[in-house]
């Protein structure tokens, strides 16, 4: 009987790279889907390291695939595409990796798949490749040639440029690339940001506390967060400073009633439950029931007991919810903040992002008839793009006279826009890209 052959990193790292060029599903679902079958730790890392280095790249090395070869890269069967995308990116980015083994193993990739007949193709791209000394594709416009050396798309860095400049467009596109930071929000109805210093210190994390945040926590050496034992515990969760930043802006305070229109995971609902010292009511809102699940395990798990979970749709009024002290809607977006947490957001087309805005809005609009006279409205999203922000916020205001910008907590201090409104942005402070803006109600002087 034939002993099964073990799955190696390349094999895994090409499996998931094909599921995703076939079927366009979410970067960590489809790997995780391959590497369930892997036991070898240090194969698992390598297929990760590949997985998501290929998918970081992917404009940088279908720019050179299309210098050798004759079709477009997206013509090419998804095997023959990933094959040649995963030996580039070991010859380019891959200085452990001999050139050797990147091309002949990519080959190999190519044989055991159902396109062995694609073996040459893939070896004579691989090796013309090496003979003109691994040359990027050169182009005079400044703006492609920053696509390439950056991978990221070119109609990003054009609409970053006119929006924000190009000396920002340059800067964010850099600080696209590499691994995001991992930070922790300390549970502070259960344990104190130095006790947590402490604990995650003597498991051997490299730890540190945020320099503006408190009881936020910035790691390295963590391991697995689902088998830490500390936050399996309910004494940390994983939050981005951006989000922290994001709860804080609504200010919530003990015994006050809470909306967050667009909850799930759940982390803003958590921290904003921390700051209300665990009184009151939050009740927290997802479109899906099994993202619900995931609010109502979480505070479950961290002792938040005046977080309730329910299935809502934002954009539909619910009368028989009652009003609030503070909605938060933290609404969906195209997530150009978030491109090195998720790097297949730079596969996204323009044309994908523009219902967004009519979405958002209407998110917003909706939002406000729950907002209590004098209460506050928080309106945010994880993506870099002025049309997703600051244009809703103004069609807003123009729809909604009766909400005026109201100035974010000391906290923003050297943040904002204007006071009521913040651009947060990755190279300018190393957390996610976030627009947040805050609102109030006027009171009625009838």
């Amino acid at each position: 009987m034939p002993v099964e052959k073990k799955l190696t990193g390349r094999d895994a790292a090409f499996d998931a790279l094909v599921r995703m060029e076939k079927d366009k599903a979410y970067s960590n679902l489809t790997l995780d889907s391959v590497l369930r079958s892997m036991t070898d730790n240090r194969e698992r890392q390598f297929a990760s390291a590949l997985f998501y280095g290929v998918l970081e790249r992917k404009v940088t090395l279908d720019r050179v695939i299309a210098e050798y070869v004759k079709k477009s890269s997206s013509s090419l069967d998804a095997e023959v595409l990933v094959a040649l995308e995963l030996g580039i990116y070991q010859l380019l980015y891959m200085d452990s990796i001999p050139d050797r083994a990147a091309v002949g193993e990519s080959v190999e990739l190519i044989k055991r798949s159902r396109k062995k007949s694609a073996s040459g193709l893939v070896n004579g791209v691989l090796r013309a490749f090496l003979r003109d000394n691994k040359k990027l594709p050169a182009p005079k416009n400044e703006l492609d040639a920053l696509s390439i050396e950056t991978a990221m798309p070119l109609w990003i860095l054009k609409m970053w440029s006119d929006q924000y400049g190009s000396d920002t467009a340059e800067a964010l596109a850099f600080s696209c690339l590499g691994r995001p930071p991992m930070q922790l929000r300390v549970n502070t109805v259960r344990i104190s940001g130095k006790e947590a210093e402490e604990k995650l210190t003597a498991l051997g994390v490299q730890v540190r506390a945020h320099g503006l945040l408190p009881d936020c926590l910035t790691v390295r050496e963590l391991g697995s967060v689902g088998e830490n034992p500390l936050i399996r515990q309910g004494l940390l969760y994983v939050q981005d400073t951006a989000s922290q930043l994001c709860a804080q802006a609504i200010g919530p305070k003990p015994g006050e009633r809470v909306f967050d229109l667009c909850s799930a995971p759940g982390s803003k609902s958590f921290t904003m439950a921390q700051l209300m010292e665990n009184k009151g009511e939050i009740l927290a809102f997802d479109l899906h029931k099994n993202r619900v699940k995931l609010i109502t395990d979480g505070a479950a798990r961290l002792g938040l007991t005046v977080i309730r979970g329910a299935v809502g749709d934002a954009t539909k009024y619910n009368e028989s919810l009652g009003l609030a002290d503070r909605v938060l809607c933290d609404v969906p977006c195209a997530g150009l903040g978030v491109i090195r947490r998720k790097p297949e957001i730079r596969l996204k087309s323009e044309k994908e992002l523009r219902a967004l805005p009519g979405i958002q809005k209407k998110i917003l609009l909706n939002a406000a008839d729950y907002v209590k006279p004098d209460g506050i409205l928080v309106y945010s999203t994880c993506s870099l793009n002025r049309e997703e922000n600051d244009r809703v916020i103004e069609a807003f205001l123009a729809e909604r006279p009766d909400f005026v910008p109201d100035p974010l907590p000391e906290i923003f201090n050297g943040l904002t826009d204007e006071g009521y409104k913040a651009t947060l942005m990755p190279h300018r402070g190393d957390h996610d890209g976030f627009f947040i803006a805050r609102l109030r109600k006027s009171v009625s002087r009838s």
